[in-house]
This record gives structure tokens, C-alpha cells and sequence, in this order.
């Protein structure tokens, strides 16, 4: 894979940069957000998506950002994605330099945007389904359902997880479940789908709301176990840039802890979401 392209505060990075960036808030504290989404056909799928979850990440954090700013966050990332054509972008949004240690002062840091493009193929055989590992996650991170740049949990969690297994299903210290490694979790059983609420400390995945638009009902559980993952009919992990890779199995260190089939109704969700993503619809060898 290979990119090009890339953008710092709507210009391609000079050296400069280098000042602001080694001092800033951002590499010191993480102190930012970021979005990975879809190109397809020239396009940033589900941008306006992407875009709102931005704005409340950084309103949550106390930034406060003029309607140009995001005006022009909007047209270089449909110039990227133009010139892209088929890929994925990541978006980062960084806190410069600024504050006395942790405590920031938000009307005197500049916040600075960062556009990376990387070609990118998607691979066939998730999307006709996956094995998973099931394992506890860390303790509730605060701002969880922000996808913020300090994501050393999800590094160590994706270190414990076996080589073979490209996700996880994880679950918190009570046993109730929360999210995939980097996907939100979906689940169909007595003719309606659900998926674990917003304040279990999952990620407001943008893919989760296109799925939940979707449907024609879901119901985000509050607290649920393995056991309703056992008694489910299809399960999937989707997320924003690689859409739904449905799951035909469950499995710890004693073994397989549940089997699935590629269902119907994720058949139904796939072939609706995935042509405009540009991503195989499930029923394609």
C-alpha cells in the first residue's frame, strides 16, 4: 500500500511543522480526535457522518471552533478523496502547543488538521464471515464513545488477542458486552437486532448509525452477556471503512464458545450499505 497526498492545515507538511507538532498537546497528551472513513468513487462515504461526530468530540474536549474552520476541513477532504478516487482517509484533528501541563487553555491553542489518504483494497473473504476471540476489555475509558488519539487501550488489547483472530468480542469486569477491537457489535435474535447502548462506554461508531438507519428496529441492550450472543441468529462487527464482516464463530482458550451462519438479515444490511462503499455484498466468492 501506498499514499500520497497528504495534507497539514489544507497545505502538503513542511518542515516546519516539525515545531508545532513536537510541542504540541497532541503528541504529549493525545489531546485530539481522529476519523478513518471510506473513498469511493471519488467520495468520502458517509462524511456528514464523520464530520458531526468530529464537531461533538471537539466541543466535548472544550474546543470551540469558528464555521470556517470546518468549512474548510470539508473541501480538503473532498479534494483528497477526489483525487483518491478508491481508499480510505484518516483525520486527524491536533491540539498545538498551549496550557500549563495537563490544564489547557482553549483560547489560546490552534487546532490543526491533518488529511492522510492510503490506497487500499479491500480484502474478500472477511465479508463471507470471521472467527472472533472473546476477552475482557480494560476498565471504562473516559470519553470512550470519542475516538481520541490516546487509543493505547485498543493496542494492548489487540496484543492479547491471538495472531489468527482478526477481532474480538469484548466484554467489561461484569461480563456484559461493549465492542469489537475496532467495530461495533451487532447481533439478531427473536426478529429484531441489538447492540450494547452508548453509555456501556462503546465508540459512536459512524457505521453503527448507518446500520441503526438501516433497520427497521434495534434495540441497544444496556446490559448483555455471552448468553444472548449464544442464543443469537447472525452476528457482525462492522465499522465505517471495511463495513460489516459478519461472524460464524465465537472462541477462548477452552475452544468455540458459539457457531453462527452467515444469516439472512446480514445479507439484507450488507447488500444495502456496501455497494455505495464499494465493498463486497456478502454473497460474492
Amino acid at each position: 500500500m501506498k499514499h500520497s497526498g497528504l495534507l497539514i492545515d489544507g497545505v502538503p507538511p513542511s518542515v516546519e511543522d516539525l515545531d508545532w507538532l513536537l510541542a504540541s498537546r497532541a503528541l504529549a497528551f493525545g489531546e485530539g480526535v481522529f476519523t478513518s472513513l471510506r473513498v469511493w468513487q471519488g467520495k468520502p462515504v458517509f462524511w456528514s457522518g464523520h464530520l458531526k461526530r468530529l464537531q461533538t468530540s471537539l466541543k466535548d474536549l472544550g474546543a470551540a471552533l469558528p464555521p470556517d474552520w470546518w468549512v474548510a476541513l470539508s473541501a480538503e477532504v473532498l479534494l483528497v478523496a477526489q483525487q483518491l478516487q478508491a481508499g480510505r482517509l484518516k483525520i486527524m484533528l491536533l491540539a498545538g502547543p498551549g496550557g500549563q501541563g495537563y490544564r489547557a487553555s482553549p483560547s489560546s491553542i490552534r487546532w490543526h488538521r491533518v488529511i492522510h489518504p492510503l490506497v487500499w483494497q479491500p480484502p474478500v473473504e472477511p465479508y463471507q464471515g470471521i472467527r472472533a476471540w472473546w476477552m475482557q476489555t480494560q476498565d471504562e475509558r473516559p470519553l470512550s464513545r470519542h475516538k481520541h488519539l490516546n487509543c493505547l487501550p485498543q493496542v494492548l488489547l489487540s496484543q492479547r488477542c491471538p495472531s489468527d483472530y482478526s477481532e474480538a468480542v469484548l466484554f467489561d469486569e461484569r461480563g456484559f458486552l461493549t465492542e469489537g477491537l475496532s467495530r461495533n457489535l451487532f447481533w439478531y435474535a427473536q426478529g429484531q437486532w441489538f447492540t450494547p447502548a452508548l453509555h456501556k462506554g462503546v465508540l459512536a461508531g459512524v457505521m453503527r448509525f448507518q446500520v441503526i438507519e438501516a433497520c427497521s428496529q434495534v434495540s441497544e441492550q444496556v446490559q448483555a452477556c455471552l448468553a444472548d450472543l449464544q442464543q443469537a441468529e447472525e452476528v457482525f462487527l462492522c465499522n465505517s471503512v471495511q463495513g460489516i464482516w459478519p461472524l460464524l464463530g465465537l472462541d477462548d482458550a477452552s475452544g468455540a464458545l458459539a457457531d453462527w451462519a452467515l444469516g439472512p438479515q446480514t445479507l439484507v444490511l450488507m447488500q444495502r450499505l456496501h455497494p455505495q462503499m464499494g465493498l463486497p455484498a456478502g454473497d460474492e466468492g
